[in-house]
């Protein structure tokens, strides 16, 4: 899957459950058995295992105590409307991986929002300088972790064009009116957002998550006799 950093709007921590272990990470990435979800959002984030070995290899060099990598793509829009017109429409995307070492009680971290192995090398360079004790560091097994369902999602937020939002809300602000008859103005806003995040430590473990959330306003002005609130 190709993705557009900048512009790509159209694709996109809870309990930890189940849990199974997989080959070395130091064994070809072809001997390593991923199970389709993870396979799905390494996909999603244009990295393999043996990628994700060789920048948690590169974040260790320094002697860290600790690493890990967090990738996150979170899709943003916002609806609003006001005397029932459309007067706000806004979209945002995000997309990277922040690299973290510890060293002790320090902490070292770099962000980049390019998934390619040069450029994740790069950052994990960068965080690994909170140490200075160069080591060369042995990846134990992968752990794959999974997470329940929590979100039984028919259609996906990131998939809802603003054409299918318009009439929801527009529902919303035509039902103040009807119920209260003191009702002058409103306004009702509604803003979405799906997160795809991946996570992997330098102890081996391999988890990741959809988080899919929304948001409904209203805010209305009333008048009787003369008094407005």
């Amino acid at each position: 899957m190709t993705l557009d950093r900048r512009s790509f709007i159209k694709t996109g921590g809870a309990a930890v459950a189940g849990t199974m272990v997989l080959p070395p990470l130091l064994k070809s990435c072809q001997n390593i058995q991923i199970s389709p979800d993870v396979k799905s959002y390494l996909d999603h984030f244009e990295v393999t295992p043996e990628m994700l070995q060789k920048v948690i290899a590169e974040a260790m060099s320094k002697g860290g105590d600790y690493a890990d990598l967090f990738f996150e793509h979170t899709i943003s829009n916002s609806l609003g409307l006001e005397d029932g017109k459309v007067n706000s429409s806004n979209s945002n995307v995000d997309y990277g991986v922040g690299i973290r070492v510890l060293k002790g009680d320090q902490t070292g971290f770099a962000y980049t929002e390019s998934t390619s192995l040069q450029d994740m090398l790069k950052v994990a360079k960068t965080a690994a300088n909170i140490a200075n004790d160069p080591v060369t560091f042995n990846q134990g097994e992968l752990i794959e972790k999974t997470i329940p369902n929590y979100y039984k999602v028919t259609q996906k937020w990131e998939n809802s064009t603003i054409e299918e939002k318009i009439p929801f809300v527009q529902k919303v602000n035509d039902r103040l009116y009807e119920l209260d008859e003191k009702v002058t103005k409103a306004r009702v806003f509604q803003r979405d957002e799906t997160s795809y995040v991946m996570f992997y430590s330098s102890e081996g473990l391999l988890t990741f998550d959809y988080r899919p959330m929304a948001t409904l306003g209203v805010v209305c002005v009333m008048e009787k006799d003369g008094v407005i609130e």
